[in-house]
């Protein structure tokens, strides 16, 4: 009687095993396969644009830096503020 005991509960054991083994391996490719996905989004090339004004007022225009300052073209320099 144990030894029935026993081998269901060795069978009930490995197929528990087997289970936890496949739920592994399938996070293990889950978890590969979005890194990679990560990785392809990271090395994406940038988008660059270039605007190219014309003005009439000697090509003063308003610029906005990386940093969010504002140049307001020559007429609002620093240079031509303290020269005022």
């Amino acid at each position: 009687m144990e030894d029935k005991l026993t081998l269901e509960l060795l069978k009930e054991v490995k197929a528990n095993a087997r289970k936890w083994f496949i739920i592994a391996i399938t996070l293990l490719v889950i978890l590969f396969a979005s890194n990679m996905a990560w990785l392809y989004y990271w090395n994406l090339p940038d988008e660059e644009v270039t605007v190219s004004q014309d003005t009439k007022d000697n090509g003063e225009n308003n610029y906005i830096g990386n940093n969010g300052d504002i140049n307001n073209g020559k007429a609002d320099s620093k240079d031509n503020k303290a020269n005022k």
